[in-house]
């Protein structure tokens, strides 16, 4: 059998290699800031365990909180997300959590985040303007007001809420009048690169 020199690679494998290369390359080289914190994969039995723990969950009701709630838990069990509920109402996974004290009522922070609907539609994302989002905690809706005193600083969080822990029943309207969030609605977020400010 005739051995092929190594400097001979088979285009196939040439044209492998470099988009292998390209992958991995162009991340590490690109200006733009990193994707979102995202959970680990799971494997079978813990996706198991979590969707029986969040079965439990599912609300009797049929009223919009029911409603709502048990639209958070289906999203949540078909996303595989580690999520628990919060005696308040929306539910939070810790994807990391941070270093120090606990975030508190006060605290000015710089972070990045992802606002979705439910199927999965981005209405709002600080990393496509290029800016973290400043904010001021117990200034913002009921939900990040109260989730975020479960973070630390460097950390990471998704949170499912129902529409009173949001908007409500007013939405979000932008500054030309336009609707971002309609009432009622329910919203996933994903927070991370959280900062304190010192000011």
């Amino acid at each position: 059998m005739k051995k092929i020199p190594s400097t001979m690679l088979h285009p196939r494998l040439t044209t492998f290699l470099l988009a292998t290369i390209l992958v991995f390359a162009l991340p590490c080289c690109s200006g733009s800031s990193p994707a979102p914190a995202s959970a680990p994969e799971k494997d079978e039995a813990t996706r198991g365990a979590i969707e029986e723990r969040l079965i439990t969950e599912l609300s009797p009701s049929d009223d919009r909180a029911g409603r709502q709630r048990n639209a958070i838990i289906n999203r949540a069990i078909d996303q595989n997300y580690d999520v628990y509920a919060a005696p308040e109402g929306y539910f939070y996974e810790i994807l990391e959590p941070g270093d120090y004290s606990p975030l508190a009522e006060g605290d000015i922070v710089h972070a990045h985040y992802q606002g979705t609907f439910l199927d999965g539609k981005v209405f709002d994302d600080s990393r496509k303007r290029g800016k973290k989002l400043r904010f001021i905690i117990g200034q913002l809706i009921p939900a990040w007001n109260l989730a975020l005193q479960r973070l630390k600083p460097g950390g990471a969080i998704r949170i499912l809420t129902p529409s009173e822990l949001a908007y409500g029943a007013d939405g979000l309207t932008g500054p030309r009048g336009d609707t971002l969030v309609p009432a009622h609605s329910v919203l996933e977020f994903l927070i991370d690169e959280v900062e304190i400010v010192e000011e």
